[in-house]
């Protein structure tokens, strides 16, 4: 007797722990995609980063992580229904063309992305007044110019064309931009007794100039393929950068240039961008970058021209 109650306690351990650990899986698959939604709508926490990640969604990860273990262990009947619930929203949204199984899987490899970022906040707006030659920078810029079109639309088909064919288009071809500017692109300094502003056109049969006529190529090309670009003017720089949209469209930028197509440049780096007033996220496109979201050169930011 005393034999059989043994293995029964023993059966009865084997299938508590197997119990808990398919708790922990399901708790693990849910938490993903639902910190997904959330971390859009949490407010820009400034906490330390350790390791690459920021310590406000990995928090934010591990507490919802928790929850939802706690709810599967102690209610599992509803917590399971609601699961099987969202499953099949799921799959009728698949069915109907809404939202498919790889698309929470491609939203899911970019929220474990999205731990690893670094967010940089914006200056006070008294720094952000126009700065010296702006006008003459956006007078540059002239990205309905014919051969300025002609010259954004073949750079950016020249990269990523596969990739191009989803709801990412217009990111992925501004990317595709960044890529061929700026692996073509050779400094050359501006005449000692002034400053040269060349115009988007000039500088497209030349692929160089100094660090302002990159910044007017690249922000004319974006412009000229329907892209939001600004030039962030720091104490001794002038770079482009790229709005990729709210905190949701930076994960996914984020996961775009470390996985699919920057993978060999940018796998486990950190990507700076600005996150505006509006919640609107910027990422840098410098020229002394092999990839989107680079460090700067300068970080000291003394105004910002909106093109």
């Amino acid at each position: 007797m005393s034999g059989g109650a043994d293995q029964r306690e023993q059966a009865a351990a084997g299938g508590g722990i197997l119990q808990l650990a398919v708790h922990l899986l399901v708790a693990l698959a849910v938490s993903l995609p639902l910190c997904l939604w959330l971390w859009p709508h949490l407010p820009v926490l400034h906490w330390p980063v350790l390791w690459g990640i920021g310590l406000d969604r990995l928090a934010l990860l591990l507490v919802v992580l928790v929850v939802l273990f706690v709810l599967l262990r102690r209610f599992p009947v509803p917590a399971y229904g609601m699961v099987i619930l969202a499953l099949g929203v799921i799959t009728v949204r698949s069915f109907r063309g809404d939202h498919s199984f790889r698309d929470l899987l491609v939203n899911s490899g970019a929220a474990l992305a999205g731990l690893k970022q670094t967010t940089r906040g914006m200056p006070d707006e008294l720094e952000l007044h126009p700065f010296k030659g702006a006008e003459e920078l956006r007078a540059a810029m002239d990205h309905r110019d014919p051969m300025v079109r002609t010259f954004a639309v073949r750079a950016a088909t020249t990269w990523f064309s596969a990739e191009a064919e989803g709801s990412d288009r217009n990111l992925v071809q501004s990317f595709s931009i960044f890529k061929v500017i700026n692996g073509a692109w050779t400094y050359v300094s501006d005449p000692l007794d002034a400053e040269y502003f060349a115009s988007a056109r000039e500088s497209i049969t030349l692929l160089a100039g100094d660090c302002d006529d990159h910044a007017v190529l690249m922000a004319a090309s974006i412009k000229a393929i329907g892209g939001k670009v600004r030039l962030v003017r720091t104490t001794g720089h002038i770079y482009p950068e790229l709005c990729v949209g709210n905190a949701q469209g930076m994960q996914r930028a984020a996961f775009l240039i470390r996985n699919v197509l920057f993978p060999g440049e940018a796998r486990y780096a950190d990507l700076h961008y600005h996150t505006d007033a509006n919640g609107d996220c910027w990422i840098n496109l410098d020229y002394t970058r092999r990839y989107p979201g680079g460090p700067v050169m300068n970080e000291k930011i003394i105004g910002i021209l909106h093109v």
